[in-house]
């Protein structure tokens, strides 16, 4: 089945966690999505997926935290307001639906290539892209290293689209 087409997000959750002190969890997500995504399963080789995110909604819950992670020791939101994820290349995974993505993230002033394996499921004119993975936030000069907070952050997205 061909699945050719330009997506429109109609709604997304961008979600991740970290190891906090003393074996507890901090999670949080982040808002201000904006983004382009054309889909061909059957040429892979035009796909193309961008989005950036609007650093200074990161949201925890908890106000003081919020406002350090927004601050200069970490996501600088003032001097790097968005973070900004663009596809490099697109291949089928070992399951049906199933896709492995190279990305350029781009976080402050720092882009490294990741790989996210994600999945796409097609029901009529919507579709779900739905994706978690892990980045070091050191690669990206997100604080220092801390025994009170893990390095690894493991982030959930879930894309709801329709066709347009």
């Amino acid at each position: 089945m061909t699945l050719s087409q330009n997506w429109k997000v109609a709604s997304n959750y961008i979600t991740f966690k970290i190891k906090h002190a003393f074996g507890s969890t901090a999670e949080g997500n982040i808002g201000g999505f904006s983004g382009s995504i054309y889909f061909d399963t059957n040429q892979l080789t035009k796909t193309s997926m961008n989005a950036s995110l609007e650093a200074r909604t990161i949201d925890t819950g908890l106000g003081l935290r919020d406002k350090t992670l927004k601050g200069v020791k970490y996501f600088e939101v003032e001097k790097f307001p968005k973070i900004l994820i663009t596809s490099t290349k697109i291949e089928h995974g070992t399951k049906e639906n199933e896709y492995i993505g190279s990305f350029d993230l781009t976080i402050k002033s720092t882009t490294k290539s990741i790989k996210i394996p994600f999945s796409f499921i097609k029901i009529t004119n919507s579709g779900q892209f739905k994706a978690s993975f892990q980045i070091n936030r050191l690669d990206f000069d997100i604080g220092e290293s801390s025994a009170l907070l893990g390095d690894t952050v493991t982030i959930f997205v879930t894309l709801n689209t329709v066709a347009l």
